[in-house]
């Protein structure tokens, strides 16, 4: 607390390059049946699995690498991953639920309408994914690289996002809802038809998004928008 007895805010982390995990080139194969037999696996690789609609609960993964595996519609709670790559997996329409991921990539992977809530995330990479109509919420404080991914219809709520690197996603049409981006550079992003405007409070934009934005942020602050006097006469 302050002298004025308001909570202080956590000061900004240093941004530190995100890089994608480097696994071993070997890893023991390990199939579905495997998978579900044991909590807990490591130095090994998943590919090509059916998993959709699969109800996973308290799984640990640690330097694994899970290739080409379908998990739509699945329930992801409480998975906890350490070092972990996961490379053009589809998890369209699933639950991911108090989950831990430290050290963590997704490259090329759909979460279209997927619901990503609770848990914590730290160093997690998230490269050319599709996640148009996905929900986050109640994340924390994620420590992650957002890069060239598609989030439009998304909706980003109830977390302190300052800590997220957004590099060349396309939010369009994606909604905040009382999201922290103080700090944020969101210069290099699509941000046309951006709901929740005023959760830009603090970060950084440039003239021709704010030219984008302009009619939103004026019906946030109440602005009356009318044709200059003499127009029309």
């Amino acid at each position: 607390m302050s002298a004025s007895g308001q909570r202080k805010r956590p000061r900004p982390r240093r941004w530190t390059r995100l890089e994608v995990p480097a696994l071993p080139p070997k890893l023991t194969a390990l199939d579905a049946d495997g998978l579900r037999a044991q909590p807990e696996h490591a130095d090994v690789e998943l590919v090509d699995l059916e998993l959709a609609a699969e109800h996973l609960t308290g799984l640990s993964l640690e330097t694994v690498r899970v290739k080409g595996c379908r998990l739509e519609g699945a329930e992801l709670r409480r998975l906890r991953c350490r070092r972990v790559v996961f490379d053009t997996c589809d998890f369209a329409n699933s639950r991911w639920l108090d989950c831990e991921l430290g050290d963590v990539a997704f490259l090329d992977c759909r979460f279209t309408g997927a619901s990503i809530a609770g848990g914590r995330l730290d160093g997690v990479v998230v490269r050319e994914c599709l996640l148009r109509l996905a929900k986050l919420s109640h994340l924390g404080r994620p420590h992650a690289l957002l890069d060239a991914c598609d989030l439009r219809g998304a909706l980003l709520m109830e977390s302190d996002l300052s800590d997220i690197r957004f590099a060349a996603c396309d939010l369009g049409d994606a909604e905040l809802f009382n999201v922290d981006l103080r700090g944020s550079d969101l210069r290099d992003n699509e941000l046309g038809g951006l709901r929740g405007v005023g959760c830009l409070r603090g970060a950084t934009i440039d003239a021709l998004q704010l030219l984008t934005l302009g009619p939103a942020l004026a019906a946030h602050v109440g602005l009356v928008v009318e044709a200059a006097v003499g127009e029309g006469a």
